[in-house]
């Protein structure tokens, strides 16, 4: 038997079949320039493009932090407990995977690398040197870690980057350094920062021994890869610099912050994002997540 139905019924299905797939408005892009105070001090930070993610290392609170459009700052991953005195974080990266992969540094006996997997688990990588002080930390194309530390010894520090094993080793490729702070494989080549040194040094990565000096400046930090495939670091009289990898002649990107630790640069959208940290020891407790449009 046919059943016939009314027009007004069959109307209202089609209208509620338009509504079923209506597409949700976009979320509308931050391009800065926006300071948003943090309740936490941020370190390190990692660019997750194609999740539209940024990941904040807080090295006030042993936790990973991330930043979305229309959803602002919250919390990603809380870390296992660190030892007292010891949450201080460094640099943090995302493997293809999902997980993500944060440094301790430790002040000589708490060093250690940590990690935190896209089911939620979260571990320490065991059977790493403690008086590592790492800081670094870089995942190259082909998936290979690479971290940076370095122990004092006798109040001499004596610096090294190593290629670094989540299932619990780490071998150094790159000796004599003196302050390691940042490292950032780019294609076929590792960039350091040498705090310490004061210089931003390159190696091929098939032959690390291969070690030059790029630049020299005043007391580099983190390292990032920025607009046109230059490096960015910053610097502790606030500023975001951009080196060029070809001639490592460096000019002012950004200024006007209190001190620089990590950068990200999201590239879609011509955006910086900058790592405020106040430098007062006493006192400093003012944090910002710094976003800025590069045009």
């Amino acid at each position: 038997m046919r059943i016939l139905r009314p027009l007004s019924w069959m109307l209202l299905l089609l209208a509620g079949c338009g509504e079923s797939t209506k597409t949700p408005p976009p979320v509308p892009i931050e391009r800065g320039p926006r300071a948003i105070a943090l309740d936490g001090d941020p370190n390190g930070l990692f660019w997750d493009d194609t999740h539209q993610t940024l990941y904040i290392a807080d090295d006030k609170n042993h936790r990973i932090l991330k930043y979305r459009d229309g959803e602002d700052v919250s919390l990603a991953v809380a870390l296992p407990d660190a030892p007292p005195n010891s949450p201080n974080l460094g640099e943090i990266v995302r493997l293809a995977d999902g997980t993500l992969v944060t440094v301790r540094f430790g002040f000589g006996t708490a060093g250690a690398v940590l990690f935190a997997r896209p089911d939620g688990t979260t571990g320490v990588v065991p059977e790493l040197a403690t008086n590592h002080r790492r800081i670094g930390l870089t995942v190259a194309k082909d998936g290979r870690l690479f971290d940076s530390y370095f122990v004092r010894n006798s109040n001499v520090n004596v610096g090294s980057v190593a290629l670094l094993d989540l299932n619990g080793s780490e071998k150094e490729i790159i000796g004599a350094l003196q302050k390691p702070v940042g490292i950032l494989a780019v294609e076929d080549t590792l960039y350091i920062s040498d705090q310490a040194a004061g210089r931003i040094l390159q190696a091929p990565l098939s032959n690390p021994s291969e070690l030059k000096t790029l630049a020299t400046l005043t007391e580099p930090d983190l390292l990032a890869l920025g607009p046109q495939g230059e490096l960015l670091t910053g610097t502790k009289q606030g500023t975001v610099l951009s080196i060029s990898p070809l001639t490592g002649e460096a000019h002012v990107l950004a200024g006007g912050f209190q001190q620089v630790r990590g950068t990200a640069y999201d590239a879609k959208n011509r955006r910086l994002f900058v790592a405020d940290h106040d430098g007062d020891s006493t006192n400093g407790s003012t944090h910002f997540l710094q976003i800025i449009p590069v045009d």
